[in-house]
């Protein structure tokens, strides 16, 4: 699957000052535009630059290919939000696209070139991958029922990269479940704007972590069934999970 996670890349004072600093935005209910090369207004901006900078420079080409109305190009910013499901425990199934652009070419769809996501707290419901994609239009999904599942487990600092058209969601979580996301674009999409909030500076402490592919999991299993669209398929999940864990299980 097209899927990567690092091990925590920032240090604990860092992590710290950014989840910090995420807390103080909420609550925040859309997305918000980052330019590349923008100057930061806060933290949570200088982290989003600096984190690609340092991951995933050479990334932007490994999940998404061009197509007529989904042409790929050099990045030039960035569409981020908060992820916060403290007062509720699901995120339905969902991949990342242009909304404003689905919306005004009746359904037709267009990618950013990588999704991202740090998650901000430990937490033992993983995210659910599956290795279906959203296609071309919104109601055509590839790859259905899914071959594979990816269960990524929350840890403070992991991060998390993946093909933005995978279907992903989470599901009965325990509380208090916080991450910062990113989309990597090549245009900027309509109708966003910067957050315009400024705070003191601060730049957070990377480790030169390396990234990893998920994990083919051999052990004893869970059986279960969910839906997407209305559609019900079967799923498999592992029997345990540990803090940080990423586990693919062929289904």
């Amino acid at each position: 699957m097209k899927v990567l996670t690092y091990p925590p890349i920032i240090d604990s004072y860092s992590m710290l000052m950014l989840r910090g600093e995420v807390e103080s935005f909420l609550p925040l209910d859309r997305t918000y535009w980052l330019g590349m090369w923008d100057e930061p207004d806060n933290v949570i901006e200088k982290y989003i630059q600096d984190s690609f900078d340092f991951f995933l420079t050479d990334k932007t080409d490994i999940f998404i290919k061009s197509n007529p109305w989904n042409i790929l190009g050099a990045p030039i910013g960035f569409e981020w939000w908060i992820q916060d499901i403290s007062n509720h425990n699901t995120i339905t199934f969902h991949c990342n696209y242009d909304n404003s652009y689905r919306d005004e070419y009746h359904g037709v769809m267009r990618y950013p070139l990588v999704s991202t996501k740090t998650y901000l707290t430990n937490n033992s419901t993983p995210t659910i991958i599956l290795d279906t994609q959203q296609g071309d239009y919104w109601e055509q999904f590839n790859d259905f029922p899914p071959s594979e599942v990816t269960f990524s487990v929350p840890e403070e600092g992991k991060f998390e990269i993946t093909d933005p058209r995978y279907i992903r969601g989470v599901f009965h979580s325990d509380p208090n479940r916080l991450a910062l996301c990113y989309d990597i674009w090549q245009y900027k999409p309509e109708r966003l704007n910067r957050v315009g909030i400024h705070t003191n500076g601060f730049d957070c402490r990377f480790y030169k972590n390396l990234a990893h592919a998920p994990k083919s999991w051999l052990g004893k299993l869970r059986y279960g069934s969910m839906n997407l669209s209305n559609k019900q398929f079967n799923i498999k999940y592992p029997h345990q999970f540990n803090l940080g864990e990423t586990w693919k299980v062929t289904q």
